[in-house]
């Protein structure tokens, strides 16, 4: 039983992610939310703790760490306990427990009064946190942090750890399991080339690393003769060299990096979290554990993400180039960079459009936004010019210059020749009001996200209308009613960071539905600098959360769903229930207006939505 003394330190409030905690952690909460990605991403039940503690050392700093679990087997693990790990350590402690006994969180933020003795305690420490690790609705393991001095862990450090252990609970459901075998926890085998299903695997780092914003490095190492180490003399001796060769490898990584047997004789390793340089230093210490023979036998071919590659098919390609470029200049290891070819430029449309979102005014920075429209619309030119051809572009009695649309349908091109040329008035000096620059950009990047998304020309602009008047209906000065039409035309700005496949499906699968719902923090993290246009965070993030809890990123529910993001939803829900969509058929009117007073009180405000309905009128 949970001894008295610690009874006082159980937190029994609940440690929800409020709006207010939220916006005062705005800098982790991504980091909380993006850990459910690691769904797929497998790792064996041993590393359970650095896969928890990699991430909370994000999150909160700590000096040593203890991971428990004692379901299905007992296992415990620990870090930073150098020459101080107690004997009995294997078998718990008073905090474990005490979290086991009372299935709630501990907070001890001065050791000096618990009046616990020496004896008692795993280590020493000044204050501490313990928190329970769930698999499905039980407990089954208990993680403690330990800090030996500066500041003490306080209430924000369980809320953030609680959230990122819930975050991972996708995880234990795969590893936690009774007999794993090494070769099927890691989803491969190391007798068979996996080249076939390398690509599936690596898209899963690449999601990571663009939502956590980190980069990610692979490499392919190749025996170079295959005769002398019997590789093919004897098939069952050599099978078991290449486990061998994987396993060794693997030993000499960190416990995140994966190893995969790639083709006949060559190993393809993924590396999150490293730069080039880290993946050189990385795979010299991995290579190490093979023996100078071996090692010396081995050639390496380096690329990484984002530096050098756009995606994971390019990460492949590059490191096939870097590993022909180490082959042909005699040495054993080489980066992409190293070879001389020319840099490829990383075209996604997120991380551009976030750079030209917080670019001053400058025709050059007009001409990148019209090149992402050119990729998205397949069109063969669409640029500013000084002089002809091209059509003329006039503002205010001001000649502008030219725009040469080749490819592209004048329909569209009209749309966008409206919301760019305030923006090109700025950047040529004859509008000295920086705001339209950043209105012009924000229109016409809607513009490009409305049809990457599949919408009809000009929807973001039309929610933007509607949002204005719905919020001036609502008692809103004009200021704060600006502000919220602005934030409108941005919110769908995040589907710059979501493929263009996914969007012309016939059938969006639930994984597609979870890459979709992404485009909320991708469209926050785009503007989160852009501070002349003054939106509304909260619109852009939660504008997709539903009253009864069921919607996302976060299922906040009624009152806790900000105002601003309450009335988007209701706005948006209409007028994408009368857009037409590839996966379902749009409804008219009155349809409309039947399915929003259904939803009311559901997935919509009830009061916010009756005023709208007032508003378009029947």
């Amino acid at each position: 039983m949970c001894s008295d003394r610690l009874t006082r330190y159980v937190i029994d409030q609940t440690l929800e992610l409020s709006p207010e905690f939220i916006k005062q952690n705005a800098g982790v909460i991504p980091l909380l939310f993006q850990v459910s990605l690691l769904s797929e991403v497998d790792v064996r039940v041993e590393k359970i703790s650095d896969l928890f503690l990699n991430f909370v050392e994000h999150v909160t700093s700590f000096d040593a760490a203890l991971v428990y679990i004692w379901a299905p087997q007992n296992a415990w693990f620990c870090r930073g306990l150098q020459g101080e790990v107690p004997e009995t350590i294997e078998n718990g402690d008073i905090f474990t427990f005490a979290v086991r006994d009372t299935a709630k969180p501990i907070l001890i933020s001065d050791a000096g009064e618990t009046g616990l003795g020496v004896h008692e305690l795993p280590i020493m420490f000044q204050s501490m946190i313990a928190l329970p690790i769930y698999k499905d609705t039980k407990i089954i393991g208990c993680l403690e942090l330990f800090r030996k001095a500066g500041p003490c862990f306080d209430v924000n450090d369980l809320v953030l750890i609680k959230h990122l252990l819930l975050g991972s609970e996708n995880i234990l459901q795969q590893v936690i399991s009774p007999e794993s075998d090494y070769d099927e926890v890691l989803d491969i085998r190391t007798d068979v080339p996996q080249k076939h299903v390398l690509l599936d695997i690596l898209n899963q780092y690449e999601e990571l690393s663009k939502r956590l914003c980190f980069p990610l490095s692979v490499a392919i190492l190749e025996i170079e003769d295959r005769d002398k180490f019997g590789l093919y003399q004897h098939i069952p001796e050599g099978v078991r060299m290449l486990k061998s060769l994987a396993r060794m490898i693997q030993d000499g990584l960190r416990r995140y990096d994966k190893v995969i047997r790639y083709e006949e004789l060559s190993f393809f390793v993924i590396l999150p979290g490293c730069s080039s340089q880290d993946a050189i230093t990385a795979l010299h210490n991995a290579t190490l554990n093979l023996g100078a023979d071996l090692a010396n036998n081995m050639t390496m071919g380096i690329a990484t993400l984002p530096d050098e590659a756009q995606d994971a098919k390019g990460l492949i390609n590059l490191a096939h180039q870097a590993l022909s470029h180490a082959k042909k200049k005699g040495i054993h290891m080489a980066r992409y960079s190293q070879t001389g070819a020319i840099k490829q430029t990383n075209t996604s449309l997120e991380l551009r459009m976030k750079k030209i979102v917080n670019a001053g005014p400058h025709v050059e920075v007009l001409n990148d936004l019209l090149d992402l429209l050119r990729i998205q619309c397949q069109a063969d030119d669409i640029s500013i010019r000084n002089e002809a051809p091209g059509s003329p572009v006039n503002w205010q009695g001001y000649d502008l210059g030219y725009i040469h649309h080749q490819g592209l349908s004048e329909d569209i091109y009209e749309w966008i020749v409206t919301y760019i040329t305030p923006a090109w008035a700025v950047a040529l000096g004859l509008d000295p009001d920086i705001r339209n620059w950043y209105l012009g950009i924000l229109t016409t990047a809607s513009i490009l996200s409305d049809l990457r998304a599949g919408y009809p020309m000009g929807y973001s602009i039309g929610v933007a209308d509607q949002m204005f008047t719905l919020a001036k209906e609502m008692g809103k000065g004009e200021a704060q009613a600006a502000q919220w039409a602005n934030s409108a035309l941005a919110a769908n700005i995040g589907y710059l960071g979501i493929p263009t496949s996914i969007f012309t499906k016939g059938e969006i699968t639930p994984f597609d539905k979870k890459k979709i719902s992404a485009h909320t923090f991708i469209g926050s993290k785009i503007l989160q600098d852009v501070s002349v246009l003054n939106c509304d965070s909260d619109i852009v993030m939660y504008h997709h959360e539903n009253i009864d809890g069921s919607g996302y990123p976060r299922g906040l529910k009624g009152d806790d769903i900000p105002l601003g993001a309450r009335a988007m939803r209701v706005i948006d829900t209409y007028n994408a229930i009368t857009t037409p969509r590839l996966y379902r058929f749009q409804l008219n009117h009155q349809e409309a207006l039947r399915e929003l007073c259904a939803m009311s009180g559901k997935s919509l405000d009830p009061d916010i939505a009756s005023l709208f309905v007032d508003i378009i009128g029947f």
